[in-house]
């Protein structure tokens, strides 16, 4: 059974549609001479050889219909993230895999016709394209296509985070499309005129912000590119985000949380394993962890499941747990938890909201509870909810006594009284969606693991 194409309507070339079994991309009849010299050329074998472009499989069309010139069954994508849920490493990475791509794909006679962050996927540690239908012939001195929307979409936002933080990132949310240059111009601070990247391609190409589409698409074509100026522009703009390293940083202390506020030693290593020993003997297929911190515990659930998303509000946590993936059981994205990613796009089916794409066999909520409630100002049943829908399953929650020096400390700095933040009242609220499978009084602490399950 085939479902309604939801998210590829917009390429002509190609269509992605799910069926029962996964995710399937129809190739069209007029996509064909380009397709056959992606796969004949050997380009898809270089891209696909350096983790650069998903690998797929060609099937028999199964359906009778004129249009379709192949069926393509393409390694399935364990996780979809968004963008504006990546911290800066990770746009780093998917930018500078885009550059990488077109710098191939010109060697082979083609470049890419599209240019958005939302064709890429994260996994391993790496960004690879999943985008196969986005390859076109490259003629010398003609335009490039996806020039305008390479610098709204990628170099723009990223140019952003560099100079002014990485919450430009999360904005992009609201510019599913990439944002106006003249707009990206006014916001970049006065040094990064200096920067020949930013100046050309930011600056100076905004000034065309004012002129029709028409008008500019007219100008770009006159002037083309020869095979030299276009691969001279991808090595300098690909220089450039080389050494942007780092973004714009705001102060952070979270980012060394276990080696400054653990209560103890003991604490760590008790709670270390007892979340292993209910890890060892549930198996959970997948784990959710929520307010991930450094991501010890997410590494640790990636050595029981196949597939473990941390989520961490602090980009600067997030950005060190990118550095730590090695293989591809791990993601991690930015993400706060009362105010999580909704579904976007058109009729709101472009993009699910991450309550539907994370939800896992088990959820992990350590050292979170009190933040959920003084922070966030979320009430007991609220929370036990929350975990409730987002969990397929079971859930590990770490609950932080009042007369922990934490709770003190947020508590009065809200100005909220303790008087109803008891773990009375947290299990009451736990018993309506959940049963509680065990209880564990964390060593050398005012904290307690529960194991749950719905």
């Amino acid at each position: 059974m085939t479902k309604p194409n939801e998210i590829s309507f917009r390429d002509t070339a190609a269509r992605v549609t799910k069926k029962e079994n996964g995710y399937f991309r129809y190739i069209f009849n007029e996509y064909k001479t380009e397709y056959d010299h992606l796969m004949q050329s050997g380009l898809y074998d270089a891209l696909v050889e350096k983790h650069l472009l998903v690998a797929h499989k060609e099937l028999p069309v199964e359906e009778a219909n004129y249009n379709v010139y192949k069926l393509l069954y393409p390694t399935q994508i364990n996780f979809q993230s968004y963008p504006f849920e990546w911290s800066y490493s990770q746009w780093v990475k998917a930018i500078l895999a885009y550059l990488r791509i077109n710098h191939i794909a010109l060697q082979f006679g083609m470049i890419l016709k599209d240019a958005t962050p939302y064709n890429f996927y994260l996994t391993g540690g790496k960004a690879i394209m999943f985008d196969t239908s986005s390859f076109i012939f490259f003629k010398e001195n003609d335009s490039w296509l996806a020039y305008r929307q390479f610098c709204e979409e990628f170099l723009g936002p990223i140019s952003l985070m560099h100079y002014n933080g990485t919450r430009w990132g999360k904005l992009t949310m609201s510019a599913l499309r990439g944002m106006p240059l003249d707009f990206i111009s006014k916001q970049l601070p006065l040094k990064s005129w200096f920067n020949l990247t930013t100046l050309l391609h930011i600056h100076l190409h905004g000034k065309y912000s004012g002129k029709s589409e028409i008008a500019v698409t007219k100008e770009v074509t006159k002037k083309g590119f020869s095979l030299e100026k276009i691969l001279s522009l991808n090595k300098m703009i690909f220089a450039t985000i080389s050494k942007w390293t780092k973004a714009y940083q705001f102060n952070n202390h979270w980012v060394n949380y276990y080696e400054n506020d653990i209560e103890s030693a003991a604490y760590l290593v008790d709670k270390e394993q007892m979340i292993r020993k209910w890890l060892n003997d549930i198996e959970p297929e997948t784990v959710l962890d929520l307010g991930a911190n450094t991501g010890k515990f997410s590494f640790i659930a990636a050595e029981y499941a196949t597939r473990v998303i941390a989520v961490e509000y602090d980009d600067i946590c997030v950005d060190g747990i990118e550095s730590q993936i090695k293989d591809e059981k791990t993601l991690t994205l930015i993400g706060e938890i009362s105010e999580p990613t909704p579904s976007l796009g058109f009729d709101h089916k472009e993009f699910s909201s991450i309550l539907v794409r994370a939800k896992s066999e088990m959820t992990f909520g350590l050292a979170l509870i009190h933040h959920l409630y003084f922070t966030n100002y979320l009430n007991f049943n609220q929370i036990a909810n929350y975990f409730s829908n987002i969990s397929t399953q079971y859930s590990i929650i770490e609950f932080i006594d009042k007369e922990d020096q934490k709770v003190k400390i947020i508590s009065k700095n809200k100005g909220i009284t303790t008087e109803l933040y008891t773990q009375e009242g947290f299990e009451k609220s736990l018993m309506k969606y959940f049963k509680i499978i065990e209880k564990h009084k964390i060593a050398d602490s005012a904290r307690t693991l529960y194991l749950l399950k719905k």
